[in-house]
């Protein structure tokens, strides 16, 4: 897919260039949105008023890597988004959400496609010319004072060094920003693929890679809880196996402050974990995630370093049930499939819970997401040939999308 054109839009305070992925409301740009939101409003509001379908979104913004994305990475930046809207524009609904298809944004919109080409351009009137020769008087050409020569060679020299001084402040910039970025990321892999995998031959100084160094030995940092970590899987003889791997790992933000000596970064990501004990006996193996990462870094010797950083979950929408449906024969203790139908379903978090006869409400009967992606077909809505085995009796179910609260309950007779 062609990704949106090269345009400025306008909606009522807000200008969004599409060309350096900016946000403005009444000229002043709007920080710490992000790339992926941006890109995200960019493709939807190419067709404004117009649904905008889930695989356009995600074969637009994720063209180079689409494995494994779904509606659930696209809900999620658009609440970014609008929470961004509510703030500068409360009130004001741009986006609107298409059940199950994709969304729409429904503001008035125009579009200026020629000022891109300009937009990056100082004006004439900002930087005039400066001429060396003075006006003609008289019919005779005369030669400039000397000190407008000196003041004109002034100037030049001072927009030089301006130049020189924005050119060499963008590059540093650019280049703390890549190594950032890099330090981050292979810090991360470095942890989970290495640290981890043999956790028996760690060593204190195979830290000093990636993070900082600890005045504090009590400081709460990230080589504190890695050290932590370390010694635990060596008391509990585990370890991380192969198959543990990075599913997604997405730059949100990346601040770094005016002294080029201090960075916030903020990251999604999700993981997929695989724990073995040292015999070789699998004890667990999940996908952790995704959530939000903030690292806190600084610049020692030229390098940067991960000094601390904190996790938080991201907030699943609570599933609704409307109904469930026995879609073939149901007799008791024996498989049958039922079909639930609701709202805001994850495919890729959802589970069921079941509570009556045999199921306990302090240990009811579970069918892991696992099971129902292997065995049903899930959509926002609605998980068709969920396979039970019960006894005869009046049951309750409810669902949850990963560690959301549980949704409502629902009632099923099995004769």
């Amino acid at each position: 897919m062609q990704n949106p054109p090269e345009k400025i839009y306008y909606f009522d305070e807000f200008r969004f260039d599409t060309v350096r992925l900016s946000l403005y409301h009444n000229d002043r740009m709007i920080k710490n949105v992000g790339e992926k939101p941006l890109r995200v409003l960019a493709v939807l509001i190419e067709n404004p008023k117009k649904l905008t379908a889930h695989d356009e979104v995600i074969g637009k913004v994720w063209q180079d890597n689409p494995l494994g994305i779904t509606s659930i990475h696209i809900a999620q930046y658009i609440s970014k988004l609008r929470k961004v809207f509510a703030e500068f524009a409360p009130g004001k609904d741009y986006i609107e959400t298409v059940k199950g298809r994709g969304y729409s944004f429904v503001g008035d919109v125009s579009a200026d496609e020629n000022e891109v080409s300009t937009h990056l351009q100082y004006e004439p009137s900002e930087y005039p010319p400066v001429s060396l020769r003075a006006e003609k008087d008289s019919g005779e050409e005369i030669v400039a004072p000397r000190n407008k020569v000196k003041f004109a060679l002034g100037f030049a020299a001072l927009a030089a060094i301006c130049l020189i001084s924005f050119t060499a402040w963008t590059w540093f910039s650019e280049s703390d920003e890549d190594e950032i970025r890099k330090a981050v990321k292979e810090s991360q892999l470095y942890e989970s693929l290495v640290l981890y995998k043999n956790p028996a031959s760690f060593e204190e100084t195979h830290l000093d890679k990636y993070w900082t160094s600890e005045p504090d030995l009590n400081l709460n940092s990230d080589r504190n809880r890695i050290r932590e970590a370390v010694k635990k899987l060596n008391e509990e003889s585990r370890r991380y196996g192969d198959e543990t791997k990075s599913e997604q790992f997405e730059f949100q933000t990346v601040e770094i402050n005016r002294g080029q000596n201090f960075a916030v970064v903020k990251t999604l990501e999700k993981w997929f974990i695989a724990v073995y004990f040292n015999d070789g006996t699998l004890q667990k193996n999940k996908s952790v995630g995704p959530y939000f990462v903030s690292y806190l870094l600084r610049k020692i010797d030229g390098r940067w370093l991960i000094e601390k950083s904190n996790t938080a979950r991201i907030n699943r929408p609570v599933p609704r049930l409307s109904k469930v449906e026995i879609v073939s024969e149901a007799k008791s203790r024996q498989q049958f499939y039922v079909k639930l139908t609701g709202q805001d379903f994850e495919a890729e978090t959802i589970s069921l819970e079941i509570f009556g006869a045999g199921c306990p409400e302090s240990k009811p009967c579970k069918i892991s997401n696992t099971d129902l992606r292997e065995f049903s077909k899930m959509t926002e809505t609605a998980i068709d040939n969920v396979p039970l085995t019960l006894a005869s009796g009046d049951f309750r179910m409810s669902v949850r999308n990963g560690d959301s609260q549980a949704s409502n309950f629902v009632s099923l007779a099995v004769p």
